[in-house]
């Protein structure tokens, strides 16, 4: 048997068996490069190891918003890609009730939904966004954006904040977003 033919029985076993892998083996199929639209990446955190189906995150930064990317599948298989399917619409309200029960345990003073927002380009349509007024006790006033999609089997949450005294610009972090979407 050639070589090539046989590299490609293995490349769809590791395709299809990516599918229901828990997210920190997920890890290899999604890009975080070392910059983004002038976001330098951070660390990883593992939740996964913890408290199965949380995954993983990667933080962004660029002096004015810190964003954090999270992969997780909560322990659900076969997460559809984008963000109309119900399991994409329950996991932004689950996010906005994490939010709400930062409120709860002292870490935001308060909180407010200010609504959907829709972000451009094919990447930005994919995406169920929300913007949410914070009080965070340590920075005060605080500016920050959610959305969520399905993506290849996960959940993918983009989560950036940034002192509203910094006025960081909406633009840029959308910027962010689309072009960390725009990499896989």
């Amino acid at each position: 048997m050639p070589a090539g033919s046989r590299l490609l029985p293995r490349i769809l076993l590791t395709a299809i068996a990516g599918l229901s892998l828990p997210a920190a083996a997920k890890e290899a199929v999604f890009a975080f490069p070392a910059e983004v639209a002038g976001f330098v990446r951070g660390p990883r955190t593992d939740y996964e190891a913890r408290s199965p189906g949380y995954g993983y995150s990667v933080v962004y930064t660029n002096g004015r918003w810190k964003a954090d990317v999270y992969v997780y599948d909560r322990g659900l298989d076969g997460i559809p890609d984008g963000r109309s399917s119900p399991a994409v619409t329950d996991e932004i309200g689950k996010a906005n009730g994490e939010i709400a029960g930062m409120v709860e345990r002292g870490l935001y003073r308060s909180s407010r939904d200010r609504g959907p927002i829709a972000l451009g380009g094919t990447s930005g349509r994919q995406l169920a966004c929300r913007t949410v007024a914070i009080d965070h006790a340590q920075l005060g006033p605080t500016d920050s954006i959610l959305c969520i999609t399905g993506l290849r089997g996960s959940f993918v949450k983009f989560r950036l904040s940034a002192p509203t005294e910094r006025r960081a610009s909406r633009k840029e972090a959308e910027r962010f977003i689309t072009g960390w979407l725009g990499r896989q």
